[in-house]
């Protein structure tokens, strides 16, 4: 496990604090990503064929997985996650999914290791990436588009840095969108963030060439790329 990930799942593996975080997550509870899960969902369907699995890696309450599920109700879908709390959580919030949802509990940054299946047709993660460096995101992105079957969606929806001019500018103008979080739920990010380029330079390296910013909001970005349908399966 990567260093700053292995940090990061200790933070989220205490139950207190995470049942904090979800009790009072701001964005997640509100409409600000809703529209961008649903544009994932509907780039997926844009291209076809239909997928039929779907890989949510750092789930958290599966809230990202169950509108991919909810698109494509042919598909399965794989759940992971390194939080014990989330976990719980989650099987509640994809409990009407019954059999067609997988859990598994393990890190972004050794998806083999927690046994993700090759072969997924989408692999996607929600605010989990901007925990890692430079290096450990491409190093996530490496892996999973490894994973992806021909012509599979690599799709991101995570925080990322701006610079210092319009990062106070966003944070200000935020506060009229989003009520702040209460310092319970604050934890700790290693500084600086991951940037767009630093994201689209590591799709690039794991050879998704096709990729794009399908959505951005404040400090959050939706990522989506897509491998090549006519290249050899990963392995």
């Amino acid at each position: 496990m990567a260093e700053r990930s292995r940090a990061a799942a200790q933070v989220w593996s205490d139950p207190r604090f995470a049942a904090a975080w979800l009790a009072a997550d701001p964005e997640g509870g509100q409409d600000l990503l809703v529209l961008p899960r649903l544009i994932a969902a509907e780039l997926v369907a844009e291209e076809g064929p239909q997928p039929r699995l779907i890989v949510d890696v750092a789930g958290g309450a599966g809230k990202f997985l169950a509108v991919l599920l909810d698109r494509f109700p042919e598909a399965a879908g794989v759940w992971l996650d390194a939080s014990p709390t989330m976990l719980d959580q989650a099987r509640t919030e994809l409990a009407r999914f019954g059999g067609r949802v997988e859990f598994r509990p393990g890190d972004m940054t050794a998806l083999r290791a927690a046994g993700v299946p090759g072969g997924a047709d989408v692999i996607a993660t929600s605010r989990a990436s901007h925990h890692l460096d430079r290096a450990e995101l491409h190093g996530f992105y490496r892996e999973a588009a490894g994973l992806l079957a021909p012509g599979g969606w690599l799709v991101n929806l995570d925080h990322i840095a701006s610079e210092p001019a319009w990062d106070r500018r966003l944070r200000s103008v935020r506060r009229a969108f989003v009520p702040p979080r209460p310092a319970a739920t604050a934890h700790h990010h290693d500084r600086p963030l991951p940037g767009i380029e630093d994201h689209l330079d590591g799709y690039r390296a794991a050879g998704v060439d096709d990729v794009d910013i399908a959505w951005k909001a404040f400090h959050t970005c939706l990522f989506a790329g897509r491998t090549d349908p006519a290249a050899p399966a990963g392995g």
